[in-house]
């Protein structure tokens, strides 16, 4: 039993694939020591585009297996849900979406209010979606991943004879993609990094190549990876230019071919921002995160999102993004990263060993530059992007370059035999237990299942989900009518669920409950009734689309309704935030709001609407609730643009409630209406 700990094998238990590789690590290194044929250089009476052809192959069935395996059959992070939910989107031909009244009930995390005040657009860059959104049009999203596992199996082998002009070098190249655990999440997952590698590793080809059509083409390449991942695409745009050498006809031809990329990312952010030249991240960020310029590029005390990534700043950047904050965090991205290119940290000396053969094969120099300016190009970026599985995220770009200076390294150490080896054993002993913590995470299911829909039977109504995950990934921008199929929307558990069961025309309601790790995920029929007064939550209205002089996000005070409230934080003055609030039926309302502070809350605070205006001092401690009332104001039926003002940064918004007042002699009692005669 010591033997059986001591090797690692009680891990495996959990887990049939560390298994199998671990089998496969120790056959291999059997017949490694039996001097027996190494794999690279299998069967030399094959052709070699049949070899490619087959990695390639297997590189995709790998992916498609992790898909199933360790995904449990769909997305799992939040980047990759928001993914999923923007290519669906542009699969309609939109950048954005319209959902039905009320907005609350669909936006969230990652998702912006363009210009247009009725719709919503994910902040993320389009050049991996619009390719995801191919698959949503064929039918099959989750085969993108797996297709372009096998295309980086040829680009990587088409990178390494550009810069080695030798077959095993390049072969073994390849086969090293197939066997990285990294690319084999990157190609499962919808996450961009695994389009954007082999984006990379194209235009690098294409430019060393040097022609007039080839320039053209790594223009192609490099354009849609700045609208992919923009930093990325900085970088591999000035190797490519480099490579092509000073000629400026083939840097203008170069310019050219990136144009249609660079429109892509432009209009993009014109369609989610309603500026040609913002962006949708950091307008994102400035009103649901803080301080004020935290996910700036840079440096500085604010750098640093204290709600987005507040564990990670609290723990790391305690003072601010300086110098010595870069240099440790860039070290520990580098630390995990040892592991991503051949599964275990012993192999990943010998990239260098790879580079350092550029001094005999000058063209290696390309692929090192290409990793060292990613590692530069993100000093200055605070937010590590390591997660279980993934690796250092933010360096995954570079995988097939490093890919080619690794099998340089294991040919020129004449270590290319035990490459199989050790990258078997280094998955099975070392990186596995990574995925199998991705796989078991948050109850170890995607948080929205397409099966348990079909299940269940249900194919029309309205189904309310609880997570961002989940909405991401049941919300389909084509499908609005509760009567001809099924409108998933964020249970807010206010008036906001009301005011959209009524506008959907009372259709059938459900609950999707899940993923837990002690039950399947399963629907639940969900009782809709009239409330009497309609009280909206906070929180239910973050992300904001209007916010002046600070930033806002959920906070947890314990008095505060549902322990839940939108805490409004000051950056330069007083925070302004204004909330669209759905009036359902005309009439006279007494508009109350509930606030909660997280601490000392000294100062003045105001509540606004069509031209009324109260303040109110107020001097408290922090775990207090309290209420403030506008009076009673005539309202017309739709959309209230309600102003609040809060103080400081402990001052939450728990709740708006719009109560029916008296008219006379009658009342417009919300128990007694219903809206479907009343409001016609």
């Amino acid at each position: 039993m010591a033997l059986v700990e001591w090797l690692g094998l009680s891990r495996w238990s959990s887990d049939p694939v560390a298994f199998v590789a671990g089998l496969l690590a120790v056959l291999a290194a059997i017949l490694l020591l039996a001097k027996a044929r190494s794999l690279p250089r299998w069967d030399r009476a094959m052709p070699m585009p049949v070899r490619i052809a087959l990695l390639a192959l297997l590189a995709a069935l790998l992916s498609a297996g992790y898909v199933v395996h360790y995904l449990r059959g769909g997305p799992r992070i939040i980047d990759a849900t928001s993914y999923w939910l923007e290519a669906r989107t542009i699969a309609t031909l939109a950048f954005t979406f319209a959902p039905p009244a009320p907005l609350a009930s669909f936006s969230g995390r990652f998702l912006e209010v363009p210009g247009e005040p009725d719709r919503l657009g994910v902040i993320f860059p389009p050049g991996y979606p619009i390719l995801l959104a191919l698959g949503f049009l064929a039918g099959v999203p989750l085969a993108i991943g797996p297709m372009l596992a096998a295309a980086l199996v040829v680009a990587t082998f088409a990178l390494g004879r550009a810069t080695t002009q030798r077959d095993d070098v390049a072969l073994l190249a390849a086969l090293l993609s197939v066997l990285s655990a990294a690319l084999r999440y990157h190609t499962a997952d919808t996450m961009s990094h695994g389009w954007a590698a082999l984006l990379g590793t194209l235009t690098l080809v294409a430019a060393l190549r040097a022609g007039p059509r080839a320039a053209v083409l790594a223009g192609i390449t490099a354009g849609w990876l700045v609208a992919t991942r923009p930093v990325s695409g900085v970088v591999f745009g000035a190797l490519a230019v480099a490579a092509l050498g000073p000629r400026p006809r083939r840097w203008g031809l170069f310019a050219l071919g990136a144009l249609p990329g660079l429109a892509l990312l432009v209009a993009h952010q014109h369609a989610v921002t309603g500026e040609f030249l913002a962006s949708s991240q950091l307008r994102y960020y400035s009103l649901a995160d803080g301080p004020a310029g935290c996910f700036h590029y840079g440096f500085g005390p604010e750098i640093g999102c204290r709600y987005e990534h507040g564990e990670f700043v609290a723990r790391n950047l305690p003072h601010g993004f300086g110098a010595w904050e870069a240099g440790r965090v860039t070290f520990n991205r580098l630390f995990v990263h040892l592991r991503d290119a051949g599964n275990a940290p012993i192999l990943a000396p010998l990239i260098v060993v790879g580079a350092l053969a550029g001094r005999k094969e000058p063209m290696l120099l390309w692929p090192t530059l290409g990793i060292v300016g990613l590692v530069l190009a993100y000093v200055p970026f605070y937010f590590d992007g390591s997660y279980p599985g993934a690796g250092a995220r933010l360096y995954a770009d570079a995988l097939p370059l490093e890919h080619v200076l690794l099998a340089q390294g294991l040919v020129a150490a004449r270590l290319s035999r035990a490459a199989v080896p050790f990258a078997l054993g280094g998955f099975a002993w070392v990186a596995s237990g990574d995925h199998r913590l991705l796989a078991d995470r948050e109850g170890g299911r995607p948080f929205f299942e397409p099966g348990v829909i079909e299940a269940s039977g249900v194919r029309r109504g309205l189904l309310f989900v609880d997570s961002d995950h989940a909405f991401n990934l049941g919300f389909d921008p084509k499908c609005t009518d509760a009567r001809s199929g099924i409108v998933v929307a964020r249970t807010r558990r206010d008036a906001n669920d009301y005011l959209l069961w009524e506008g959907l025309g009372r259709p059938a309601t459900y609950t999707y409950l899940g993923p837990l790790a002690s039950e399947p995920s399963r629907l639940e029929p969900r009782p809709m009734t009239v409330p009497a007064s309609l009280r909206f939550e906070g929180e239910s209205h973050w992300t904001l689309a209007e916010l002046e002089n600070g930033w806002a996000h959920p906070d947890y005070p314990p008095c505060a309704s549902q322990g839940r409230a939108l805490r409004l934080r000051a950056a330069d003055g007083q925070p302004v935030a204004r909330l669209p609030i759905m009036v359902p039926l005309p009439g006279r309302y007494r508009i109350v709001a509930g606030w909660a502070s997280q601490g000392r809350v000294r100062g003045r605070i105001a509540l606004a609407a069509l031209g009324r205006r109260m303040e109110v001092e107020v001097d408290t401690p922090g775990g207090r609730c309290w209420e403030t009332s506008l009076g009673s104001l005539v309202l017309p039926k739709g959309e209230l643009r309600l102003e609040v003002r809060g103080i400081g940064d402990y001052c939450a918004l728990d709740y708006v409630e719009l109560s029916p007042a008296p008219i006379g002699s009658s009342s417009t009692g919300l128990g007694r209406w219903d809206l479907r005669v009343d409001g016609r």
